[in-house]
């Protein structure tokens, strides 16, 4: 007895722990989130993707797409003009922006295997927000990519 209390003192998890960093967190949640749908890979057709941007009322869109649509390209997934989504509503919850909705609407409905936004910010800045909208597509079998990581964002 005594010798496995000595044991746990020295070796056992009792000390500090460290709390993970939000984004770190995120990262791994999505990516695990995206595996099933990530996996399976049709002979049939290529990915297609939604891309979304968020912006500012009067803010030009157009680079970000852009951007979006080469790396879309670069991984080997379809955009299709209509697939191409942007909401010039600012910082809001995601289920308050029309074009948001919309994206969800086709992932669920089939039209879509994802959605590719430049980082977390064009979805929410909200973890909590942010993690919902994770499980949302996660359950529709589709994925959520970004092009700079959470981690990278944070």
């Amino acid at each position: 007895m005594d010798i496995d209390n000595a044991y746990s003192r020295r070796y056992g998890t009792g000390g500090p722990r460290v709390s993970l960093d939000p984004g770190v967190r995120l990262r791994r949640l999505r990516e695990a989130l995206n595996e099933p749908a990530l996996t399976f890979r049709s002979r049939v057709r290529s990915r297609r993707v939604i891309t979304y941007v968020r912006t500012m009322p009067g803010v030009d869109p157009a680079p970000l797409q852009e951007l979006l649509r080469a790396e879309a390209k670069r991984r080997g997934w379809e955009v299709r003009a209509w697939q191409e989504l942007v909401d010039w509503c600012g910082p809001r919850a995601p289920q308050a922006s029309d074009q948001w909705r919309k994206a969800r609407k086709m992932l669920h409905e089939g039209f879509a295997d994802g959605v590719l936004v430049l980082d977390r910010s064009h979805i929410s800045r909200d973890d909590a927000e942010y993690e919902v909208e994770l499980r949302f597509v996660h359950q529709r079998m589709c994925f959520t990519a970004l092009v700079h990581p959470e981690s990278a964002a944070a």
